[in-house]
């Protein structure tokens, strides 16, 4: 998986994502108003910069983040801007493969085996589809009873795109990568379907994007 937009990089190794500034404030009262009794862990698959996993632990400090991402580059991030922000609720980076049939979250000083939710923000559409089988079948076996998914992107509806811009934006991503691309919700919904999930809501979000979240049977 890999960004489709530059981002800026700091002298201490924070890198600073266009997406974060236009996404973040919506995505963080969504959680807040599904989030705000719960207490435990949560989980961010690719975490990207990092920043998302800042404000999410800064925002909820009931709860325990731990951000995660495969590329090296982005843990190295994630744990400059946890150095910046010094938050007492957000773990240091791990790195997490979701596509793997076992993830890796029984590790001495790693992650925990069962998370009250799990975040995945802009993934989907930017890596193979295996990639999203791998979030669903970690996130049936890795939320715990009362947990919940949210899946954050653009998404098809019944094999159409919900705007103009979402099916330019799919055409620039499957000529990138023919792997990647804009995925249908029905899609993602069978996906759940087979590991014990059902889709809860779908939350309508700025630029023609939603949020999906998934809870258990």
């Amino acid at each position: 998986m890999s960004y489709t937009e530059p981002r800026e990089q700091k002298s201490d190794g924070r890198m600073d994502a266009p997406a974060f500034h236009r996404n973040q404030e919506f995505i963080v009262a969504l959680l807040k108003d599904n989030l705000s009794g719960i207490e435990g862990d949560v989980l961010e698959v690719a975490s990207g910069s990092g920043q998302h996993a800042v404000a999410f632990a800064a925002a909820l400090p009931h709860l325990n983040f731990w951000p995660t991402d495969l590329n090296p580059e982005n843990l190295i991030s994630i744990d400059a801007w946890q150095a910046d922000r010094r938050l007492t609720n957000l773990s240091t980076a791990a790195q997490l493969d979701v596509a793997e049939p076992k993830w890796s979250l029984d590790q001495e000083k790693t992650l925990p085996e069962k998370f009250s939710a799990i975040i995945s923000l802009n993934m989907v559409h930017i890596s193979p589809i295996a990639v999203a089988q791998g979030l669903f079948r970690g996130a049936g076996k890795h939320l715990n009873e009362r947990g919940r998914l949210f899946v954050y992107g653009p998404f098809k509806k019944n094999g159409e795109h919900t705007a103009p811009s979402n099916a330019e934006f799919d055409v620039s991503l499957r000529a990138q990568n023919p792997e990647w691309g804009v995925r249908d919700q029905s899609e993602l919904e069978e996906f759940a379907q087979a590991n014990g999930l059902v889709l809860d809501q779908a939350a309508a979000m700025p630029s023609n994007n939603f949020t999906l979240i998934f809870r258990r049977k």
